[in-house]
């Protein structure tokens, strides 16, 4: 028989929070206190989601769930939104314990255990509590949390800068005269739009999250920029009846199979003006990723979800990636590929811990055909 879980969903049992979690301590004094308001908005929406089952473990569960929330921290909520909805971008997500410590020293009634027994259970707890969310599709997609989530994730950005991405604007032609689309623009969306400058022609962004389009909406309003288009599309199909002087896909294709590729590089033929510019930037290492965890041992170390992120496709991706984007007319200007070979703990559910990793990172810039061809 499967473990009973943690939370259930019913708040007519044991309730979410308590009088201890209400107090919030770890969010007293913050610097950031909007993030600190909508850390609390939060896990009071929740409250009137989910609760405890009424028994010695459920309560157990409870009193341990709510000296967490005493000692969180503003920032949880980025925590949270990294592992429900970006995890293929942001895999390694860790509990800031320095800040639960500092802040358990507070109130020495919330010690029950040591330090390192406390870690764990607060671990597992949110461990589950993200599981359980991303398991159930109402808890998931639901509107008032996913826009509590992604306007804080918004918020969050603009006020620190924090962008731990590449920077997607150095693949930008500088002489740019007309509109740029990035295509599944994801996280890095948010740090096209801190970077584009107001006089520049219109960057379109692209994707299919609600999570992403309802926080690169705020983003947007946020920068007071008004040469930017957020749109809600699903790829490999695009949108029709516009076209774009550049169209960036920044490490998407792998997300996509063979076929589905051609069939967005097709579409890319049309979108795309006269001497329109395709650029690729893109990488084959969650695809080898997924190789090595074909042993179990590899697969248990990653990240807790990581796995079911990601894609299986062809071996030879690189290959045949730029084999299909002249197959299908483009007239290629540039390809350049690199190997790398790294040990990192980034998608390891244990820190410190690293994990083997050797992929290929590639680029490709082409242009469109004079007249397209098919495959």
């Amino acid at each position: 028989m499967p473990a009973p879980s943690i939370f259930i969903k019913d708040n007519d049992q044991l309730s979410l929070l308590t009088d201890v979690g209400r107090k919030f301590l770890g969010l007293e004094n913050t610097k950031s206190t909007e993030l600190a308001a909508r850390a609390q908005a939060l896990f009071k929406h929740l409250n009137r989601k989910l609760g405890f089952p009424d028994t010695s473990v459920g309560r157990e569960n409870q009193e341990s769930f709510n000296a967490l929330l005493c000692t969180i921290y503003p920032e949880i909520l980025i925590d949270i939104a990294d592992l429900l909805y970006v995890q293929h971008e942001r895999p390694a997500v860790f509990l800031n314990f320095d800040h639960i410590h500092m802040n358990l020293r507070k109130d020495a009634s919330l010690l029950s255990q040591p330090f390192e027994q406390m870690d764990k259970v607060f671990s597992t707890l949110f461990s589950e509590l993200v599981s359980l969310i991303k398991k159930d599709p109402v808890l998931y997609n639901d509107p008032e949390w996913v826009t509590l989530l992604s306007e804080s994730y918004s918020f969050y950005l603009y006020q620190t800068e924090n962008f731990p991405w590449d920077n997607p604007m150095e693949l930008v032609p500088l002489n740019l005269k007309t509109p740029l689309l990035d295509v599944a623009t994801g996280l890095a969306g948010f740090r096209l739009i801190h970077d584009w400058p107001k006089d520049f022609p219109n960057l379109v962004l692209a994707d299919n999250m609600p999570f992403i389009i309802k926080g690169l909406a705020h983003f947007v309003k946020l920068s007071g920029k008004d040469n930017i288009e957020i749109l809600n599309v699903d790829f490999p199909d695009g949108p029709l009846g516009k076209h774009y002087g550049c169209i960036l896909t920044n490490k998407f294709l792998h997300h996509l199979h063979r076929q589905e590729r051609q069939q967005f590089l097709r579409w890319a033929t049309e979108a795309l003006e006269p001497g329109g510019f395709l650029m690729v930037l893109d990488t084959d290492l969650e695809c080898q990723i997924l190789k090595s965890a074909s042993d179990s041992e590899y697969r248990n170390k990653l990240t807790h979800g990581y796995f079911e992120t990601l894609v299986e496709i062809e071996n030879n991706f690189c290959e045949t990636l730029i084999h299909d984007v002249r197959q299908i007319g483009f007239d290629v200007s540039h390809f350049d590929f690199h190997e790398y070979e790294d040990e990192t703990d980034a998608y390891s559910q244990f820190p410190g811990e690293n994990l083997s990793i050797k992929f290929i990172g590639f680029e490709i810039v082409a242009s469109r055909p004079s007249a397209g061809s098919k495959v």
